[in-house]
């Protein structure tokens, strides 16, 4: 037959890799599988059948097509650092590390061997040998944004304050300000600060906001770590872009946080409701997230009355697919509850108004959207720095006194039915303390 002579496998091969560079990834998948049922042990089309399973996220399987091809050419750089890089992405950080150092003993200039090693280094938390690696990828590529993020945080784990401030401000120079690694670059002087080195943090916050006036994640986390009072809320951009980026691992890092107010707000439902509630309410999980609410909320919900609302479209995205809640807006809270008058029997709030600085408006609107005798149940970070009605913290949220919150819900028509103080997380080693208030609309 045509197809086994020798010549037919490698046109066929050098076929799919063509299919493959311009993108035509299901064609080119097809025919390298058909190359391989004829030459299995052909390293080109395994590269190349590797690649494509990478594409498609299909680690375990692209780890396979690369493991054939290593055994069939053991000296071939491209299959080692492909190895060492789908390794990387398996979280399998000790393989990565591994074959990084194998594709170095065949290219000991290679950027991305030595980036692969330094960031398999810092997540196993060996930062001393992770500045090293990291630095000589520096020295063989200095354009790269990333790479000075890597660094900066493998130079912040390891002490190395001034040097870890000046290699996430390259990261982002050389990104042209992208909004990710300003995030990063905001929660770097966050933990500089939390670590006693609010001198440093807020040298490069004043530049930060000198160099990006215009940017929203600049201009709220830099005036956070220098507890800009003027600032009176954060602005919804910046909330969007946090919660946007951070929502695939917005729940672990809450768990890792020790993060309790859903649970406590749990406490207040069966307090005033039961357990097992006859009445069903219409209710509203205001800044629901990803929906961690949403599960103590359903049972105490009327059929088709759970509402939830929040700035982030990815946090929404979360949040439907645990199917708790019959409507999801993607809308400002303030600006929702506005049109929303007299709907609501229960409105929830957990951790969101620590994103405002003045409640005023905020609470005339949650009143408004209240039924006669609605209740609101909510959490707010104490301010316990000083005598004012909030105070904006280097971590950028605010945190409220409480006689502030209790003139507000007298002043709006609200009666104060429970405050309970308790801890709400753990934040840069330190315990997090606010309250729990549940009000009852007159």
């Amino acid at each position: 037959m045509f197809f086994k002579t020798k010549y037919s496998v490698s046109a066929l091969t050098d076929l799919s890799i063509d299919l493959y560079e311009n993108k035509k990834y299901k064609e080119a998948e097809k025919l390298c599988r058909k190359v391989l049922k004829t030459a299995p042990d052909n390293y080109a089309a395994l590269i190349n059948l590797g690649n494509l399973l990478f594409i498609k996220k299909e680690y375990s399987k692209s780890v396979e097509a690369y493991l054939k091809a290593d055994a069939a050419r053991p000296d071939y750089y491209p299959v080692k650092i492909n190895l060492a890089n789908t390794y990387f992405e398996m979280q399998d950080y000790d393989n990565a590390e591994d074959y990084a150092r194998q594709a170095l003993k065949l290219d000991s200039q290679s950027y991305l061997g030595w980036n692969i090693l330094g960031n398999s280094l810092l997540e196993k938390e060996q930062y001393s040998e992770a500045v090293s690696a990291l630095e000589k990828a520096e020295k063989s590529n200095s354009t790269d944004a990333w790479l000075y993020n890597s660094l900066s945080r493998a130079y912040q784990q390891n002490g190395n304050v001034s040097e870890a401030l000046d290699a996430g401000w390259q990261a982002i120079v050389l990104s042209e300000g992208d909004d990710s690694q300003q995030i990063s670059f905001g929660y770097l002087l966050y933990e500089i600060a939390m670590e006693n080195n609010a001198g440093e943090a807020k040298k490069y916050a004043r530049l930060w906001l000198e160099k990006y006036p215009e940017n929203n994640v600049a201009a709220h986390m830099g005036n956070a770590v220098l507890n800009n009072a003027e600032i009176g809320r954060a602005n919804d951009e910046y909330l969007q872009n946090i919660f946007d980026v951070f929502a695939p691992d917005f729940e672990n890092v809450l768990t890792s946080l020790d993060y309790r107010t859903p649970q406590q707000i749990n406490g207040f439902l069966k307090e005033f409701y039961g357990e097992n509630p006859r009445k069903k309410m219409r209710i509203l999980d205001a800044g629901c997230g990803t929906g961690l609410c949403g599960k103590f909320l359903k049972k105490y919900a009327g059929f088709f009355s759970l509402d939830g609302v929040d700035l982030s479209s990815e946090m929404l995205k979360i949040a439907k697919g645990k199917k708790l809640y019959n409507r999801l807006f993607c809308q400002e809270i303030n600006n929702f509850l506005s049109r929303k008058e007299k709907a609501y029997e229960l409105i929830v709030s957990a951790d969101v108004f620590t994103y405002f600085g003045s409640l005023d408006s905020l609470f005339e609107n949650l009143f408004s959207a209240l039924k006669k005798s609605g209740r609101i149940i909510f959490s707010v970070t104490a301010n316990e720095q000083n005598n004012d009605d909030y105070f904006l913290h280097i971590s950028g949220r605010f945190q409220h006194h409480e006689n502030y919150i209790k003139r507000l819900l007298k002043i709006n028509g609200f009666i104060l039915e429970k405050q309970e103080k308790t801890k709400l997380r753990t934040e840069g080693k330190q315990d997090v303390w606010g309250y729990i208030f549940a009000a009852r609309r007159q």
